[in-house]
């Protein structure tokens, strides 16, 4: 919980192999053949993408879609995005064969009236956005540049999810001022076990201490470990597990580098701005990459450890990347059997996925983090600063959703009611002269911050509620509506979010 001040109030200052071909055996119970078991899957594959294809052309159909100028032959063009290797709960080759098969439904069906972009075809033109200078190979903005570069009218962007022995499948079209332009239904299909990856499975130690050692091989120059989360899947939440596998590494990390070969000792730190270089960074020109965890407050020699595990049956999945300052990543995969974990917890209670799902999807170029990193952990006392940049000027609207339930508008606010923010340049909230802070309250666990970057000022055509001489929390309708409601401003706009994990 974030407490506010009042208006005019002073503030205070052993080992076992698991591979997926004894998994497949193992998951034999009818009398056919691996082949005949794999075609079986497969075809229910290309019939519920087949399915997916049907709906989303029929929900465009029923839609004026905008065609920007240049679009060939006068059609809106569609392009299907590719997954984020590190959000997908499987091999990423089988997010690839989805969208493959997504995009040949679609030209079977709708190339009539849409010109479906080929995977090929968009490869192509994010390599030619980064040889024009539009987008940086190692930036996050492919799709704010993909829209400004004209040739993108719609895109379609795929959710996938591990349900028990199956997977949850659903595409959502959205048009460059992120607006939805159709949401097909979850669909679900078998987990396949080709879809996991071969890998050693261990006990919990065994695990922590192999990764740790083919991490540190491959970094001999670090000497800073800054240790940025190991998360519960694509939640951005830690939980015991995560604070488990932090502080095991970060103790493996220390050994392996104190060894008779290294030779040396390192440093472990978490990632965070000191009020000095928070201060000196206020409203200096930055990038987007530039406030990425690992290159955030850094020093030469650092390196950040992030992760996320997944839950994939009897195997705890672990993936690891340690990342140097200014770019250049190692990773590690491996296996933990669940039945060697013990009384930890595994899962957080509850999530805020419906409010992250369009994180990113939008026109403007858009960072949010904190002075902390992203998805940061904050114990109880701390203050939270939050750090902003985008690639034009915007008008930014914040929100804290509470562990209670309820929902605060905190920026602008009743202190500070300008929401207009410069582009290219790192904003703060609050700013250096801004007469409020933000104050982090019990009780332990998550909160979340959701912020809506705009194009123009849509003060007018906000309800009255939005405008507040005190910090107070918006209507409980209204807390539902509101991503909805931004979505339907018919402006440019991208949405970011994150996590605040908080500790006694």
């Amino acid at each position: 919980m974030i407490s506010f001040p009042r208006r005019g109030t002073p503030i205070p200052n052993p080992v076992r192999r698991v591979s997926a071909a004894f998994l497949l055996v193992l998951c034999l119970a009818l009398p056919l053949t691996p082949t005949s078991v794999i075609a079986d899957e497969l075809q229910k594959e290309r019939v519920v993408l087949t399915k997916i294809a049907g709906e989303l052309a029929g929900q465009l159909r029923g839609k004026p879609v905008p065609t920007n100028m240049g679009t060939s032959n006068g059609k809106p063009k569609i392009a299907v995005i590719p997954f984020k290797d590190e959000k997908l709960p499987m091999n990423a080759a089988h997010g690839r064969e989805f969208n493959a098969l997504l995009v040949s439904s679609l030209f079977k069906i709708a190339s009539n009236r849409f010109t479906i972009m080929t995977q090929d075809n968009l490869e192509t033109l994010i390599e030619e956005l980064i040889e024009a200078g539009q987008m940086d190979a190692k930036d996050s903005n492919a799709i704010s540049a993909l829209y400004s570069s004209n040739e993108v009218d719609v895109m379609i962007f795929g959710h996938v999810e591990r349900v028990g022995d199956e997977l949850s499948i659903y595409y959502e079209a959205v048009n460059n001022k992120s607006e939805t332009m159709a949401l097909t239904e979850p669909r679900r299909v078998p987990w396949r076990s080709e879809y996991g990856r071969t890998y050693d499975a261990y006990t919990l130690q065994v695990a922590v201490e192999q990764a740790a050692r083919a991490l540190a091989t491959g970094a001999p120059k670090l000497r800073i470990l800054r240790l940025g989360g190991v998360r519960y899947e694509n939640s951005g939440e830690l939980t015991d597990l995560s604070r488990y596998l932090e502080e095991s590494l970060s103790i493996a990390f220390k050994k392996e580098y104190a060894n008779s070969l290294a030779e040396k000792r390192i440093r472990v730190e978490s990632i965070e701005l000191s009020p000095t270089v928070l201060s000196a960074m206020r409203s200096m020109e930055v990038l987007g990459t530039d406030l990425k965890d690992e290159n955030l407050g850094a020093e030469e020699g650092a390196y950040t450890l992030t992760g996320t595990y997944w839950l994939q049956g009897e195997i705890i999945e672990i993936r690891l990347s340690l990342t140097a300052t200014g770019g250049g990543s190692l990773g590690w995969t491996g296996g933990v059997f669940e039945s060697a974990v013990g009384n930890i917890a595994l899962r957080p209670e509850g999530d805020f996925g419906v409010w992250q799902r369009k994180d990113g999807m939008g026109p403007i170029d858009f960072t949010l983090t904190t002075d902390k990193g992203h998805n940061p952990v904050y114990r109880v006392g701390e203050t939270m600063n939050l750090l902003v940049q985008a690639d034009r000027d915007i008008w930014l609207h914040c929100y804290n959703l509470q562990q209670d339930g309820l929902v605060f508008q905190i920026f602008p606010n009743p202190i500070q009611t300008d929401g207009k923010v410069a582009g290219h340049r790192l904003h703060t909230i609050p700013g250096m002269d801004d007469k409020f802070k933000f104050t982090i309250k019990p009780p332990s666990g998550k909160e979340l911050i959701k912020c809506f970057a705009l194009g123009s000022d849509v003060a007018d055509l906000l309800p009255p509620v939005f405008t507040q001489d005190e910090f107070i929390a918006l209507p409980a309708k209204m807390k539902h509506d509101l991503p909805g409601l931004f979505r339907d401003l018919g402006v440019a706009m991208t949405e970011q979010s994150t996590v605040i994990n908080v500790v006694e």
